[in-house]
């Protein structure tokens, strides 16, 4: 797939970012301006991608210093054009530097603290057991094992979470090391919101320790910044169960794409 004739006047192509499949990116100048356009493969409707809350998440974490801020979208056509933010993306290794792991957690601390979108917004509430009967549904028979773990791993969680005093919150959803970009001035900012909605942020600390490989000293170095303390028998154990759902849904979401 090529965008370069179909840009408007005044824009100019200027490198692929990525391809992924769900979407692929560009950075373009827009009107003079550096920005990223993201165009959905179908895949993105597939999977319950939620396309028309993204433009005002992505604002209120732009407003906060958080990421990138939306500068135009059309859900219908599964387009989306975002602010360049000048940095690199973290890797694995990145995240598991302690200062860095620090720094990433402070960051999804300032993430889950911020006022979530009005409900006019329509910010989905993360549904992750209907994420897994989706992805089981388009992956088909053969991931049954894999579905049977997600939904045992949750049910987990969901009892953990019960005696927790942690609201629903903004979370991004999908804390990969990828979508970490630290920019030359010393910024951090989170990328990629596709994934975002109300929900535990547990589920946020969890997928990020599992993209970075995090072992059990990090996992409990993670927690302790974003908390600020040292983690508690019941915590670690609550966050190697969610670790283990969003391996689970990992497994799933990749079984889904590729039938």
């Amino acid at each position: 797939m090529t965008v370069k004739g179909d840009l408007p006047a005044g824009w100019v192509l200027q490198e692929s970012l990525a391809v992924t499949p769900v979407s692929r990116t560009w950075r373009v100048l827009a009107d003079g301006r550096q920005a990223v356009l993201r165009v959905d493969e179908p895949a993105a409707r597939r999977l319950g991608l939620n396309r028309a809350a993204e433009p005002a998440v992505l604002r209120a974490v732009a407003a906060a210093g958080l990421g990138p801020d939306c500068l135009a979208a059309d859900p219908a056509r599964g387009t989306l054009l975002t602010g360049w933010l000048p940095g690199r993306a973290w890797s694995a290794a990145d995240l598991r530097e302690p200062a860095n792991l620090r720094r990433a957690a402070g960051l999804l601390r300032r993430v889950h603290d911020l006022p979530p979108p009005g409900p006019a917004a329509g910010l989905p509430v993360l549904d992750l057991a209907a994420a897994v009967d989706r992805y089981a549904t388009l992956a088909g028979p053969a991931a049954s094992l894999p579905a049977r773990r997600a939904r045992a791993a949750l049910a987990r969680c969901l009892a953990a979470d019960a005696g927790v005093a942690a609201p629903p919150c903004l979370c991004h959803g999908d804390p990969t090391p990828g979508n970490f970009i630290a920019a030359p001035d010393g910024s951090l900012w989170l990328i990629d919101w596709e994934y975002a909605g109300l929900g535990p942020p547990a589920f946020d600390l969890a997928g990020l320790a599992l993209g970075a490989a995090l072992d059990p000293a990090g996992d409990d170095l993670l927690l302790a910044a974003y908390q600020g303390r040292a983690p508690r028998p019941a915590e670690r154990a609550r966050h190697r169960d969610w670790q283990a759902f969003c391996q689970a849904l990992g497994t799933l979401w990749t079984a889904a794409l590729i039938q």
